[in-house]
């Protein structure tokens, strides 16, 4: 395994238990009001929006949690798009 796969594996590994994480405190903290996860819920408006679906949470650390998964997902794609255009030039 080069180094690149095996930044890349860190990258994508991290990236998705950072969302999970917030996912799951999302989770712990769901209002009792609202059905949970059902089929009009969607992913990316529980990430964006936990206000909406959780209380009492520990809103900030949600927030931080979806941000670094983001970003370390990011950096796993700009890991990929690096290594294609490397191989594009070294051709």
């Amino acid at each position: 395994m080069s180094a690149t796969e095996a930044v890349f594996l860190a990258l994508v590994f991290t990236g998705v238990l950072a969302l999970l994480a917030g996912m799951i405190l999302t989770r712990v903290h769901w209002r009792q009001d609202i059905p949970p996860y059902g089929r009009q819920t969607r992913f990316v408006d529980v990430t964006l929006h936990p206000e909406r679906y959780a209380k009492d949470a520990p809103f900030g650390v949600i927030r931080s949690l979806s941000a670094i998964g983001v970003v370390l997902l990011g950096c796993a794609a700009a890991v990929v798009t690096r290594e294609i255009v490397m191989t594009m030039l070294r051709s």
